[in-house]
């Protein structure tokens, strides 16, 4: 109002394309409540008159956009512009010719230019029966792209407002009728998925939409006819029909997400997905539905139904795993008052039951998915984080197991062909993770285990243990009281290893006597309640008392073979050594319940795997083989000697190979400068005097080794050694393990694991990694990594020598030893360092938390000083004596 009247006749539209505007528009507000009647329209003149006005309207819409803002919005002009178009759908389809073009032109127009924008509005265009003079042109074969484009968006714009969940009691059939709907079917591809190549971000995210609107109208069609409400028994539509539009919207999502989808918002990303999703648990029940009705008259029709459902299953199933290839996100962060981690959007995610209910169904002589589709998929999935890897696994486990069939001779070469190496990736990141995923899987991939990692191993294991734990917390522990400087006193009688079939099936519990007394005479206790440190600390200790005794040897410091021992038991220290039970006459000499003993360490190393805990103990592989029920052939025996004992694995070489002329100039002399016995016997101890030598065959004093049965005398002494020297040790110590161990999970260790992996298992790893130490801890009260009495802390224990260290992770965690795989693998979380608000105190442990109290010492000789004293004179113990 307050424009000069200069600037208002500068603001008239003055151009050509201005008046046409208004020419249309003004056709509005002509006295034309009533259209003309089709009598009238029969008049050519009257009809043209009719076609160039509505012409002239739909072309001023492109110059007068509903509006975004309300008070620009046309709502006026919207609603007389609806009321007409019922009599003109009408007048349309009887006259057809123009009038129906001009009135596709005009729904076209009216949708383009934002007057459909809300439900009521699309709904009222269904109701008026105007689109159906946009799809009519589909029909023609020679139909332009421009207009096949037009009706086809027309369709889809429509369609998601006229769905199933709002139309599911036929209010308008004939929006979905066969015929109409599979028009547009045929176009969609054509019209979706011819996509320039050199588009860019923001024109993918227009086109996103799109996509999903397609797999929503796809899907709401099929569901609209095979609804009880609606079911018609003469509907046929074959899958096969929707084969083009889906396999090129796949190729469109897989190509164009792949190169934008990390540049748009996850919402609109995830629309098309969620939209695939959907139409295939349609599908998937289309198609399963057809299968039942197929096989419950195939008697009857003979197996043509069944094919052709069968048929329809497989494209089903192939879309689902291409769905599966989208490295769109299906999983979202869990809000932080519910936990850390991912948890699945659902309706991004298939049913797993899908492809399995399908697979079953399809599986005959030739896999219904072709090993190049599924090879595809592992390919995309090793790219994707663990929660997507674990969803898809989950969803296609049950195609593994044919997927693998064609390999399983290299696979038992201990071999995983190239075709594998994706699959292995994802079924140890998975397992890894979470070893009760996919049980079925992991059974079948059992029976290969290069395809598993160690890692992977063991968290199947730990996963097994975990379960038994469960079950073993419904009854009573066992709790066990013994004195730190005797940690076995009484233990055998606890357990009760007096009862031949007492199995040891609830929770363990440590309590350690301070073994010492106060002034009063009072034995005192340790402080402390066992939430894990102590029985780990246990473990460890009884472990370490075991090969400090004279029933275990190591025989590199310690054979008979040798001139003298290197060390006495009781001195030796266990790092860096292998053991072996010492042969049967020394037991007996040495300890009257021997057998009991061994029980009772088989016990405690079942402890300790139940418990994925480690002892500080490296069995030798032969002694190892044996409790775990591994079958040793003879040609084994000479080259697991070597790791058990080197000197003598050399020394039986030579005489094997006739190279002994440096030891003498006959066998015999060769034999003496050996210390080995010249005939068939053996000397398994120093003192001759208490333990006479050993037969190894019947008259075997009387019989000389020659160069003719030197390699039988060889064989007998390995056997001996090893093996039945061993035999009831062997025995003892088994049933320990099956006391605390079921069977079955024996079973499981021997098929996947190979009796190296045992070892780590149950041993770990001697050596210790500071870097890795540091890389896999946490800080807690206020120390980072950066914190200076942290950066003291790392500095100290780098110039411990490799004791020091292992005292000092004894101190922090209760064990002498690393986890194999290294300190990410700690039980039962990681190492940390919690700063204390003190500087006059000594570092503290928390063994069950794998926790370090630390000081903030205001220098790093301080540090040094106290973190010695803590550890030299505290020892096992809760504070200082």
């Amino acid at each position: 109002e307050n424009l000069s009247e200069e600037a208002k006749k500068k603001a008239r539209p003055a151009d050509a394309a201005s008046q046409k505007t208004n020419t249309g528009s003004s056709w509005l507000h002509e006295d034309w409540d009533v259209l003309p009647s089709e009598e009238e329209l029969s008049d050519p003149v009257k009809l043209r008159q009719m076609v160039e006005k509505l012409d002239a309207f739909t072309a001023s819409l492109i110059e007068l956009p509903f509006g975004v803002q309300f008070r620009d919005c046309r709502f006026t002009l919207k609603r007389k512009a609806f009321s007409l178009l019922p009599t003109l759908a009408k007048l349309a389809q009887e006259l057809k010719g123009e009038l129906q073009t001009s009135t596709a032109k005009l729904v076209d127009q009216l949708v383009r230019s934002g007057y459909a924008y809300s439900y009521a509005d699309r709904k009222t265009i269904v109701a008026s029966g105007a689109w159906a003079c946009s799809v009519a042109v589909l029909q023609d074969e020679n139909v332009s792209v421009e207009n096949a484009t037009a009706a086809v968006h027309i369709y889809l714009h429509l369609a998601g407002y006229v769905d199933f969940y709002d139309d599911f009691l036929g209010t308008h059939p004939e929006f979905w009728k066969p015929d109409i709907f599979c028009g547009v079917l045929k176009h969609l591809p054509r019209v979706l998925a011819n996509i320039p190549e050199d588009i860019q971000a923001d024109e993918w995210e227009v086109l996103c939409p799109d996509f999903a609107l397609a797999f929503s109208c796809l899907g709401t069609f099929i569901m609209f006819w095979t609804a009880k409400e609606n079911s018609d028994s003469n509907f046929r539509f074959d899958v096969e029909e929707a084969m083009p539009l889906l396999n090129a919207m796949l190729d469109g999502l897989q190509k164009f997400d792949g190169r934008f989808g990390k540049l748009m918002s996850a919402k609109t990303r995830a629309v098309p997905l969620e939209e695939l999703v959907h139409l295939s648990g349609v599908l998937t029940q289309f198609v399963s539905e057809k299968l039942e009705a197929a096989e419950e008259r195939r008697k009857g029709t003979g197996r043509g139904a069944l094919n052709s459902a069968r048929r329809q299953a497989v494209m089903v199933l192939k879309v689902l795993i291409r769905g599966l290839q989208l490295h769109i996100p299906t999983c979202a962060t869990k809000p932080e008052a519910i936990s850390e981690g991912l948890i699945p959007q659902d309706e991004r995610q298939q049913d797993s039951e899908w492809i399995q209910n399908l697979w079953e169904r399809c599986e005959g002589d030739e896999p219904p998915v072709k090993p190049e589709e599924l090879m595809a998929l592992f390919k995309a999935m090793a790219e994707m984080p663990l929660e997507e890897q674990r969803y898809r696994l989950e969803c296609v486990a049950a195609l593994v197991p044919q997927f693998i069939a064609p390999f399983t001779e290299q696979l038992k070469q201990r071999t995983v062909p190239p075709e594998l190496a994706d699959l292995k990736v994802i079924i140890n990141a998975v397992l890894q993770d979470d070893a009760t995923v996919a049980q079925e899987l992991l059974e079948e991939v059992s029976f290969y285990p290069c395809l598993l990692d160690f890692t992977t191993k063991r968290a199947t294991i730990h996963s097994v243990c975990d379960r038994l734990k469960l079950t073993a917390s419904r009854g009573d522990a066992i709790r066990i009281v013994v004195p730190r400087d005797n940690v076995l006193d009484g233990v055998c009688s606890t357990l009760n290893l007096q009862d031949q079939n007492a199995r040891i099936d609830v929770p363990l519990e440590i309590e350690f006597r301070a073994g010492y007394s106060d002034d009063t005479g009072n034995e005192l206790v340790d402080e402390g309640e066992d939430q894990g440190g102590l029985r780990r600390q246990w473990i460890d200790r009884a472990s370490r008392h075991f090969v400090s005794s004279n029933l275990f040897m190591s025989p590199s410091e310690d054979a008979a073979h040798l001139e003298k021992p290197t060390s006495l038991p009781t001195s030796r220290q266990a790092r860096g050594l292998i053991f072996v039970p010492c042969p049967e006459p020394i037991c007996r000499c040495v300890q009257d319940d021997w057998e009991e003993q061994f029980e009772l360490f088989g016990c405690i190393t079942g402890f300790a795997i139940m418990y994925k805990e480690t002892i500080p103990v490296h069995f030798a592989h032969s002694f190892l083989r044996s409790v775990f029920f591994l079958k040793t052939d003879a040609e084994d025996l000479l080259p697991l000697l070597e790791s058990v004992d080197k000197t003598l694995h050399t020394k039986l070489r030579y005489i094997l190979s006739g190279g002994y002329k440096d030891l003498g100039e006959t066998l015999q002399d060769a034999l003496e400068q050996s210390n080995l016995p010249p005939v068939f016997v053996v000397s398994e101890s120093h003192c001759k005097d208490l333990v006479e030598s050993t037969p190894l065959k019947e008259g075997g004093p009387q019989i000389p080794v020659t160069e003719e049965n030197k390699e039988e005398y060889v064989h007998l002494l390995l056997d001996r050694i090893l093996i039945s020297g061993v035999a009831r040790q062997v025995a003892s110590f088994q049933r320990g393990l099956l006391r605390v161990l079921p069977n079955d999970l024996i079973q499981r260790i021997t098929e996947i694991m190979s009796v190296k992996e045992i070892e780590l298992m149950v041993s770990g790893a001697d050596s210790i990694d500071v870097d890795d130490w540091e890389k896999h801890t946490e800080y807690e009260n206020g120390f980072t990594k950066e914190s200076q009495p942290v950066r003291w802390f790392w500095e100290v224990v780098r110039s411990m020598n490799e004791q020091s260290r292992a005292n000092l992770l004894s101190f922090s965690t209760g064990s002498t030893q690393v986890p194999s795989g290294g300190f990410r693998f700690l039980q039962p979380e990681l190492f940390k360092i919690q700063r204390v608000r003190v500087t006059d105190r000594c570092p503290a442990a928390h063994t069950c938390a794998n926790t370090l109290d630390l000081p903030e010492y205001e220098s790093k000789e301080a540090l040094e000083r106290l973190l010695k004293l803590a550890v030299d004179e505290t020892g096992d113990a809760f504070g200082l004596r």
